[in-house]
């Protein structure tokens, strides 16, 4: 399977293979270069776990569909065929109930990793600082926080302290950010599904900007409290201009349905909410 990577933004003009912008090495900015048009990059609603599409980075299992192809194909749900992943028994039982309840932490407002923290609300900004060796993920919408990326050459602390986020260190491999993660604690979800994970995740991800309008994300997930072996994903975002907004999690959260199961009568609301 090849990545899509001519996927245009839907409110742009701009050729779907315009290069990336690069920075003085040559090397592939993944933020705004001053000056440029600002943006984010968008996964919001790219976030089912579907598998075998044109869009999935080559090596995948599962990935996830980009919201303009899902709305305009419904019937693409269809498809959804978890049996590759390699889920330990309890994994499977607790993904099961967590698709029917949607007690999700992060429409409580809490951090997520993974490709939650990416795929989020209004799209996610990279800021690059070469002098501090460092890149900051911030999210426009969701819980208000951000991560870091260290691409000093550290290594992971012996007993890092469990956390949302983790510990990310990172490199480069051509125009492709490589980003090492371990130490997360178990009281957020990686995807808007409720794939699980314990305190043993370690992730590899890949986030290559092939064009100034696509970013390929890519991840691996290793985890043996909650799989039997590693397993792949991945999806395209779009490019999708603008300058970034106040956003006030508690005030402005408009996922009522998901807090609360006003509308949605599938849900499950007889269990307790843990995380």
């Amino acid at each position: 399977m090849q990545a899509q990577t001519d996927v245009p933004r839907s409110d742009s003009n701009e050729p779907a293979t315009r290069p990336p912008p690069r920075n003085a090495d040559g090397r592939a900015i993944l933020g705004t270069l001053p000056g440029d048009e600002m943006g984010a990059w968008d996964g919001f609603g790219s976030r089912p776990m579907i598998i075998d599409y044109d869009i999935v980075p080559e090596g995948s299992i599962v990935a996830n569909n980009p919201y303009d192809q899902l709305i305009s194909d419904p019937d693409r749900y269809d498809k959804i065929d978890l049996s590759e992943v390699p889920f330990k028994p309890w994994a499977w039982g607790l993904y099961q109930q967590r698709t029917r309840t949607r007690f999700e932490p992060y429409t409580r407002c809490k951090p997520s990793a993974g490709p939650r923290a990416v795929a989020t609300a209004y799209g996610t900004q990279f800021v690059e600082f070469d002098d501090m060796q460092r890149i900051y993920m911030l999210p426009v919408g969701g819980p208000r926080h951000f991560r870091v990326v260290y691409l000093d050459g550290r290594e992971h602390p012996d007993n890092p302290k469990p956390s949302y986020h983790g510990h990310s260190i990172g490199h480069w491999e051509g125009d492709t950010l490589v980003v090492d993660s371990v130490g997360f604690n178990e009281k957020m979800w990686i995807d808007a599904e409720g794939t699980p994970h314990t305190n043993q995740l370690h992730t590899i991800e890949r986030f290559t900007r092939e064009t100034y309008n696509t970013l390929k994300y890519e991840i691996t997930i290793d985890d043996p409290g909650a799989y039997t072996q590693t397993w792949s994903s991945g999806f395209v975002m779009p490019w999708r201009p603008g300058e970034a907004f106040e956003f006030v999690c508690q005030d402005a959260n408009m996922a009522a349905d998901l807090m609360l199961g006003t509308e949605y009568e599938s849900m499950d609301r007889s269990h307790l909410i843990f995380p």
